[in-house]
């Protein structure tokens, strides 16, 4: 069996049928890419797709696999033998093996932060710990990209690809948060404070720029990417639920810090941080139109 007398073969019937990458594509329900893909020789069609493919080229199954037309020497079900065995000894090529590379990378860096997190010993900066973070996010998504771009046909296999990236950034992303606003913080007095933009004004006037970026812009920065996740994980899609959603978060998490003593309720934290949510909603609804 040739994969590539296979690849051409498709290339020749679909261009004999007059219709373009796209529209076998949507008939399909994959990409373009991967009718691309099939046609230069760099993937191969999944095995259940042969059927619907040889269908939209008014071809048999048998003449798909044997790359041309009228020559029928071997029954279907040696030939789908063959061909699920040769499919499967080109899965693992470079591409694959660059998947698992970005995922061990992400891995071990998620590992490296929860050291530095965890370790006493360790002292590191509170933008060092998110970079770390966001690397292990940018390693997984790499990953996940590679792999549905050369593995991944079928349109909702490919959603199901993206949301796995979203899953696995999105833990990684509670797990930095709850170490930020809570298990990182050591603290044993009950403060508050319920005078909204005292805070604010305080550390305006008296604050170094540090600890107003850390305490200002850090509170409007940090939950963005919940409000991201609340969009495109969760389907939240409504301004007005959102709010809602973002000020509950925020007034839960502030409240269980002055129960268990991690830190402070303080009204203007919970103004900024839904504040920097409602921000990044409307950006990111404006950009995405």
């Amino acid at each position: 069996m040739d994969l590539n007398k296979i690849s051409n073969f498709i290339k020749t019937k679909r261009k004999e049928l007059g219709i373009t990458q796209d529209e076998l594509a949507e008939k399909l329900f994959v990409t373009e890419k991967a009718i691309s893909r099939w046609e230069t020789g760099r993937g191969t069609p999944d095995i259940s797709l042969l059927l619907p493919l040889a269908k939209e080229l008014n071809i048999d199954v048998s003449e798909l696999l044997n790359g041309e037309e009228n020559k029928k020497n071997k029954n279907n079900v040696e030939q789908l033998l063959e061909y699920n065995e040769i499919t499967k000894s080109n899965k693992y090529n470079f591409h694959f093996k660059l998947t698992i590379i970005f995922y061990v990378l992400s891995i071990l860096t998620f590992l490296f932060y929860l050291k530095f997190e965890y370790d006493p010993n360790i002292e590191i900066n509170y933008f060092i710990r998110l970079l770390i973070i966001i690397f292990s996010s940018i390693f997984v998504i790499i990953g996940n990209k590679i792999y549905s771009n050369n593995y991944v046909e079928k349109i909702k296999d490919k959603k199901k690809v993206s949301k796995l990236s979203h899953v696995i950034v999105f833990i990684y992303y509670v797990i930095l948060l709850f170490n930020m606003v809570i298990f990182a913080r050591y603290n044993s007095i009950n403060s508050y404070n319920l005078i909204p933009f005292n805070s604010i004004i305080d550390i305006l006037k008296h604050g170094t720029i540090y600890s107003i970026i850390i305490n200002i812009f850090g509170n409007l920065l940090v939950f963005m990417p919940l409000e991201y996740f609340l969009i495109e994980l969760f389907n939240v899609k409504k301004i007005s639920i959102n709010l809602i959603l973002s000020f509950v978060i925020i007034l839960i998490i502030e409240l269980f810090q002055f129960i268990f003593k991690v830190g402070v309720l303080d009204i203007d934290d919970l103004i900024l941080c839904t504040f920097g949510m409602m921000i990044f909603y409307i950006i990111y609804n404006k950009f995405k139109r």
